[in-house]
């Protein structure tokens, strides 16, 4: 199949880089300069291009409107008017369900020009996000000068160092914002230069555990890149001897990463861990120094923390929810747009030296299942891969899965979704053969009727749960 990528302008690239790097040496000063002339410039393009924030701005008498006027908008509002949020009138809601129908398409270019991804549905509602040129700089220069601390001149190439072996362990089957990313990034490397292209392969989390170790293990990786609840999973399998890699780093994202997760983490491999925080919105929000902090990338995004009702939370005080705005992508804007997560200020300065904010992020705590065969054998099951498979299988987003017992789930499904009974039917079915494909055909799937329950520790709804005997 001929392939194309979304378009990258080697000029845009290099601008981007350094302003990023210009932010670095000066955040309170050069970066807070970049980031109003960006939100200046976003406002404007919304309120005149985009029929929606054009709708939500109202009447402009003159001059910039002010972000402080808009008020927070959710995923469900952006995804029921998908044909009237985007500044390109080109992009529509059937166009890119017909691009994303296709999973051969991932890291292909939409429309010619844009990459497109997609999250899970952890609000109730999946997203579709349609990221620019302008946007995928942006994110190629905060991951090489900050996640990756790489120098100014660094091409995208570079950052794929010649001689290493990159194993993105991660839910496959769709248009995920990481497996797209690293299918653009592999492409990118592969075209700019062929003859020093590191190996990059993506590996399924889908797959039952041993497999999964049998193709690390045939293709050796020197960096690992995976969710932290499979690291540790990976890690758990190198200490007990059935695994044996030899990392130069591991690159964690995309859950939180408990203080025991990055203990047998570290010991297991022996090597440097570099923690990232992000999401399908904005995929760097925040990134971890060497000191251990997480700092906000503030010049090209506003992290507003607030309570329940969208209202500002002091500094050092733990947020009920987060508004983000993407100063990066123009074309699909997003401007006070409100993120589940938890996260609380830090005040002070780090002892890294950077003068970006510091954040402490509070996400939810999905659990990794631990059930057991007819045999009586522990068998470990993701909660990414257990979530993608209900998403993908069911085409269901609203619930939430507990393990009563060693040898029973429970499936418990949020209130005012469509034909309950039905969904739950087609939840089951996929988590069945999910089961049976990692030897666990005994274990049952049962319907609770019962309310959703919080983590015991984080008091956030988890996905998934195991309850405590």
């Amino acid at each position: 199949m001929s392939r194309k990528l979304p378009s990258m302008n080697p000029w845009l690239w290099s601008q981007t880089v350094g302003e990023t790097f210009a932010a670095g040496l000066d955040p309170q000063g050069v970066g807070r300069l970049q980031r109003e002339r960006r939100l200046r410039a976003l406002l404007d393009a919304a309120a005149e291009r985009s029929p929606l924030y054009r709708e939500r701005l109202g009447a402009r008498r003159g001059g910039t409107p002010a972000l402080a006027d808009l008020a927070p908008v959710s995923k469900a509002e952006l995804m029921h008017r998908f044909d009237d949020w985007a500044t390109d009138r080109a992009i529509t809601r059937s166009g890119v369900d017909d691009f994303l129908a296709d999973v051969e398409r991932v890291g292909d270019a939409y429309l010619g020009r844009y990459l497109v991804w997609t999250s899970s549905g952890t609000t109730g509602e999946p997203g579709i996000f349609v990221q620019d040129e302008a946007a995928l700089a942006v994110f190629d220069a905060l991951d090489l000068l900050r996640f990756r601390g790489l120098g100014l001149g660094a091409m995208p190439a570079s950052a794929w160092a010649p001689g290493q072996r990159y194993a993105f362990v991660a839910a496959t089957g769709g248009h995920f914002a990481g497996v797209a990313s690293i299918e653009r990034v592999r492409q990118i490397a592969a075209s700019v230069a062929p003859w020093l292209r590191p190996a990059v392969r993506t590996f399924s989390v889908l797959q039952p555990l041993p497999q999964l170790i049998d193709q690390l293990q045939q293709f050796a990786p020197t960096v690992l890149i995976s969710y932290p609840s499979c690291a540790d999973l990976l890690a758990d399998a190198a200490n007990a001897g059935r695994l044996a890699l030899r990392l130069h780093e591991v690159w964690l994202g995309g859950e939180q990463l408990s203080a025991e997760q990055r203990q047998r983490i570290g010991r297991a491999f022996g090597c440097r861990l570099r923690n990232n925080y992000g999401a399908s919105e904005f995929y760097s929000i925040a990134w971890e120094c060497a000191h251990g902090a997480m700092h906000l990338n503030d010049d090209w995004l506003i992290a507003e923390p607030v309570d329940r009702d969208d209202r500002p939370v002091a500094p050092g005080e733990a947020s009920s929810a987060l508004l983000l705005t993407n100063l990066a992508n123009r074309t699909q804007p997003l401007l006070r747009y409100r993120l589940s997560d938890s996260l609380r200020v830090l005040g002070g300065r780090c002892a890294c030296g950077s003068g970006f904010t510091r954040i402490e992020v509070h996400g939810r705590a999905d659990e990794t299942l631990a059930l057991h065969d007819s045999g009586g054998r522990e068998v470990r099951l993701l909660p990414l891969a257990l979530m993608t498979v209900i998403e993908e299988g069911a085409q269901l987003t609203q619930f939430q899965l507990l393990a009563r017992t060693r040898q029973q789930l429970d499936l418990r499904l949020e209130a005012g979704v469509a034909d309950a009974d039905a969904a739950f039917e087609r939840a089951r079915d996929a988590l069945l053969a999910y089961l049976q494909q990692h030897g666990l055909g005994n274990v049952q799937v049962q319907r609770c009727f019962e309310g959703l329950q919080a983590h015991p520790r984080s008091g956030k709804v988890s996905r998934v749960l195991a309850l405590p005997a």
